[in-house]
């Protein structure tokens, strides 16, 4: 009785991925910028890769630019922003971004930063963006494409035009988006981030789609990879398994959209066992793999060690939060208190987790409920996203 419930956080990666990775390593470790003919071989291969990632996502091989991950994409696509435009403009997030966006956005914009109302459900008020557009004074908005933490989907179309016809340049993080939804159908946005270890891909490797808004876009200064995007030489094998996990992907939609059903039946069981627990964002448009608990009692810390020695890996939020001890942005966006941010617990799956192992899930949590209460622990402890 163990299972991975840990995915919106990391996932394994996977088997022809690695194959793909193995092969770059074996026979394309040569720098593709360099003169000779094994060189060629290798450039050839990684703009071969970017050519199928270009098709995957209907756009240009030219507009692409791979990155060291989300993190990486995103912190140089708001500095990015930051420059352009004039020194009154403002930066416009959704109340529950990504710390490497909301961290970058303090950063380069300092006090020019505006935050979007959240509704009911765990996704931006439309009306409040609507109405904040509007504003000369916004330069650029960020907007993820689902929540890490409530796998809530965002309305991209709606803000994709709305920022159009403001003339606004629209930055998306869409880490969560990959793997989980159709690729084809995540086209809105001027800046479109992607990260290959949320799909089955090896870690630091990712990407950003431009749009014909982004010509100016330059992420960091050196060599004159990337059509002088990026300096830096590419990571070719990673690359290589990135844009395979991405395909893969892209076969098992349906295997992951069943998920809905095992999760849903799980929450339905949990909440029988434990009736005052609240699961943010049910009643939104979510994807298919992603539970957030709100639980009645006890630090979530507590619960995720406790499902831990039971074999089940959980987390209590955003990965990316390690060794903060602020709570949740979603739980705040949705108007909770403080206290419930700290009793939260994300399960989010993989596309081959069974109906068995959510079973097994939810037995877990009444066991560890059960043992809780039972030994009277107050669960007083500093809390830690993990």
């Amino acid at each position: 009785m163990s299972a991975y419930f840990d995915c919106n956080a990391t996932t394994p990666l996977r088997p022809s991925a690695r194959e793909a990775m193995l092969e770059g390593l074996d026979q394309f470790w040569a720098n593709p910028s360099s003169p000779y003919s094994s060189s060629a071989r290798v450039r050839n291969e990684l703009e071969s890769a970017r050519e199928r990632l270009a098709g995957s996502l209907q756009t240009t091989a030219q507009n692409l630019v791979f990155t060291g991950g989300a993190t990486e994409a995103n912190n140089s696509v708001i500095e990015f922003l930051s420059w352009q435009g004039n020194s009154e403009h403002h930066v416009l997030l959704s109340p529950f971004e990504h710390p490497s966006v909301v961290d970058a956005a303090r950063h380069y914009w300092d006090d020019r930063i505006r935050f979007l109302r959240s509704d009911k459900n765990g996704a931006i008020d439309l009306d409040d963006f609507r109405s904040q557009i509007q504003s000369s004074k916004i330069g650029a908005v960020s907007v993820m494409a689902v929540n890490n933490e409530s796998g809530v989907i965002q309305p991209l179309r709606e803000i994709s035009e709305g920022c159009r016809k403001a003339g606004v340049y629209y930055h998306c993080d869409a880490s969560q988006w990959f793997g989980k939804l159709p690729v084809s159908e995540v086209q809105f946005g001027d800046f479109i981030v992607g990260c290959g270890h949320k799909f089955g891909g090896p870690k630091g490797v990712g990407f950003i789609a431009l749009s014909d808004r982004g010509a100016g876009f330059r992420s960091q200064f050196g060599g004159g990879q990337e059509s002088g995007r990026r300096g830096g030489t590419e990571n070719v094998p990673s690359i290589m398994a990135m844009v395979n996990a991405l395909s893969v992907a892209e076969t098992e939609l349906s295997a992951m959209t069943s998920q809905a059903v095992f999760r849903d039946r799980f929450e339905a069981e949990l909440l029988k066992y434990l009736p005052t627990a609240i699961v943010a964002g049910q009643a939104g448009h979510r994807v298919a793999n992603t539970s957030f608990v709100i639980l009645p009692d006890y630090e979530n810390i507590r619960w995720v060690r406790k499902l831990d020695i039971k074999g089940f890996q959980v987390s209590t939020g955003s990965a990316c939060s390690t060794g903060k001890t602020a709570t949740s942005l979603v739980v705040q966006a949705l108007g909770y208190t403080p206290h419930a941010g700290r009793r939260t617990i994300r399960i989010s799956s993989w596309s081959d987790t069974s109906e068995q192992d959510w079973t097994d899930l939810t037995q877990a949590f009444v066991e560890v409920w059960e043992d809780l209460r039972s030994r009277g622990e107050s669960g007083k402890t500093e809390v830690i996203s993990i």
